[in-house]
């Protein structure tokens, strides 16, 4: 199409320098015309080899549609697929600050201490046998 494009350019619409260079270009062309013989004769089997040559080329024209195709199906769907690991992962994040939070709010408090709660028994059991030990 481009070539056909400039072709036309170079022929109706030359710029003075290259008139000259269309002139020549005319003339060979000219000359390939009358040395290069207009019509050749195929024989059977070269009909036959250019017939298959054809055929598997249209066969692989439609192999090579038919994978575009579904080429651009897997395409669309490997975004589908990073699209909602991209949700997953937002909605994973937001449950690990929720377990944050829980963890914070369920977080032992001092009075809770398990040391304090040993020293709390220790006492227990050594003040009253203390105080009954000095009772007479």
């Amino acid at each position: 199409m481009e070539i056909e494009v400039l072709v036309e350019e170079m022929l109706f619409h030359p710029v003075e320098g290259e008139m000259f260079n269309m002139k020549i270009f005319m003339v060979i062309l000219l000359i390939f015309s009358f040395i290069l013989p207009k019509e050749y004769c195929y024989s059977e089997e070269e009909v036959k080899e250019i017939y298959t040559i054809i055929n598997e080329c249209d066969y692989r024209d439609s192999l090579n549609t038919k994978m575009q195709i579904n080429l651009g199906e897997q395409l669309e769907n490997c975004e589908l697929i990073v699209d909602k690991h991209k949700l997953l992962t937002i909605e994973l994040e937001k449950q690990l600050e929720l377990k944050d939070d829980l963890i914070k709010e369920v977080k032992p408090k001092w009075h809770e201490n398990k040391y304090l709660w040993f020293g709390y028994g220790i006492v227990a059991i050594i003040l009253p046998t203390w105080v009954l030990g000095n009772v007479k």
